[in-house]
């Protein structure tokens, strides 16, 4: 892609590789650093079209508990919902004031990569979200990370989030299959793992601030020729 990159840390994983953790160390690594951050959740702008068709997509998971892990109706409607909305969530950033302002930073935890690889893992007939789109349309971050993490430490994780409770539908149906979550979690590292914009970062074994030293550290490193101020 040609374009600069966005002023910004992006950091993707599926669920519990410890993201949210990671997002908001890294906010107050940069705040502390003096930089201005903004966090930013799932979509890149607010629009209420953007917001009510990631909605749609996670209530496709309400009523799953029986559903095995590949359940083909289940993913195909989900990824066609979420696929469409990554699309005009992308084209709506696109616009000069909706990015990051001047002086800046975006910290975005989650956007397009888990479900490129929930698209090419459980769908990939389809073609939601084609290899053209990403190259030509996904923004790319100054700073990309992909958490991995064991299963084990998802467990660990799953267990200590307000006992069974779950944010959404497709967290509780994941959380379901933490087992096959593993599967997917390696393919989705494939995905990057040779790709030069990622940073492919193990959470097992780390604490959020030593995760957060990481990420910071690869932004200190590239910052002054990749961001403006």
């Amino acid at each position: 892609m040609d374009t600069p990159p966005v002023p910004g840390i992006l950091i993707e994983g599926h669920e519990y590789s410890g993201k949210s953790t990671l997002a908001h160390q890294v906010a107050d690594g940069l705040r502390r650093r003096g930089r201005t951050a903004r966090a930013s959740h799932a979509t890149l702008t607010p629009d209420p079209v953007v917001r009510s068709l990631l909605d749609e997509a996670l209530t496709v998971f309400a009523g799953s508990e029986h559903h095995d892990f590949r359940h083909p109706p289940t993913w195909r409607r989900f990824n066609a919902l979420r696929s469409a909305q990554l699309i005009l969530d992308t084209e709506l950033f696109s616009r000069p004031a909706a990015g990051p302002q001047p002086g800046e930073i975006l910290v975005q935890d989650r956007y397009w990569l888990t479900q490129y690889a929930f698209n090419q893992y459980f769908t990939p007939a389809e073609g939601y979200l084609s290899k053209t789109w990403v190259a030509s349309r996904v923004p790319r971050f100054a700073v990309q990370v992909y958490l991995t993490c064991d299963t084990e430490s998802r467990r660990r994780r799953a267990a200590a989030r307000d006992g069974n409770s779950a944010k959404h539908p497709l967290n509780a149906f994941l959380r379901r299959h933490l087992d096959d979550v593993a599967g997917l979690d390696r393919f989705t590292a494939r995905l990057v793992q040779d790709n030069p914009h990622w940073l492919v970062l193990p959470s097992e074994g780390l604490s959020p601030q030593e995760m957060a030293d990481a990420v910071l550290e690869r932004f200190d490193f590239l910052s002054p020729c990749l961001l403006y101020t």
